[in-house]
C-alpha cells in the first residue's frame, strides 16, 4: 500500500514539473502574454474537424505587436449609408488577422497594447478629422492569423449635417493605428442629415 502511494505521489510530481515546464515554455517570435480563462470554441472558429473543439483563449499581452502584426481585412457588410445628425447606430464589422502574429484579446489593466476595434469620421475627402475615436469595441478572443470574427461597434454620427467618411481600423492601444502601419481601414460614405 505503501509502494502503490509513493509511485502515484513520483507520477503526479513527475506530471507536475511536465505542466509547468510546458506553461513556461514561449515562443521568442511573438509578444510577451500572460494568460486568461478560456472559453469552449464553436469548430469553425478553431477550424478544427466535426467533434474536436479547440478552446478559444482570452491571453494578455505586455507589450507592442511585431511590425507585421498589424494588418488586417476590414469589411462593413451592413453599414449604414444615411444617418441623422448625432445618430447613434451599432453596425457590425468583420476583421480578418492577415498578419502571422495572433492578437491577443487583452491588453494591460489601464488597456495599454489592447487590440480594438476604433472609428473616427473623416470629411468627404477623407483627410481631415471630424470625430476621431468616437467609438470602440475589443476583441471576443485570441485571434490567430487568418481567422476572422465579427465585431459589433457603437458609431454616433456628427451633429452638423453634410457629407462623410466613416472609417473603421484596428488600433492597438498606446500604441498605433493599423493603418499607420500600412493596413487598410474600411471606409464608407455616409450623409448625415
Amino acid at each position: 500500500m505503501k509502494v502503490a502511494l509513493m509511485m502515484k505521489l513520483r507520477r503526479t510530481a513527475a506530471l507536475a514539473l511536465a505542466c509547468a515546464f510546458a506553461a513556461t515554455s514561449a515562443c521568442d517570435s511573438e509578444p510577451a502574454r500572460e494568460s486568461a480563462p478560456t472559453t469552449p470554441a464553436s469548430n469553425a472558429a478553431a477550424g478544427g474537424a466535426p467533434g474536436n473543439a479547440a478552446p478559444e483563449t482570452s491571453t494578455r499581452i505586455t507589450s507592442p505587436l511585431p511590425d507585421g502584426g498589424f494588418k488586417a481585412s476590414i469589411t462593413l457588410p451592413d453599414a449604414p449609408t444615411r444617418l441623422r445628425a448625432g445618430q447613434q447606430e451599432i453596425i457590425e464589422v468583420r476583421v480578418r488577422n492577415v498578419s502571422t502574429s495572433v492578437w491577443p484579446a487583452l491588453g494591460e489593466d489601464d488597456a495599454r497594447y489592447a487590440i480594438t476595434l476604433r472609428d473616427r469620421w473623416l470629411k468627404p475627402d477623407g483627410e481631415k478629422v471630424v470625430n476621431d475615436l468616437d467609438g470602440g469595441a475589443s476583441l471576443p478572443h485570441d485571434t490567430r492569423p487568418g481567422e476572422e470574427v465579427t465585431m459589433q461597434l457603437s458609431i454616433k454620427a456628427p451633429k452638423e449635417h453634410g457629407e462623410y467618411v466613416l472609417e473603421v481600423d484596428m488600433v492597438q492601444e498606446r500604441v498605433s493605428f493599423f493603418h499607420d502601419k500600412g493596413s487598410e481601414p474600411a471606409r464608407i460614405k455616409v450623409s448625415v442629415e
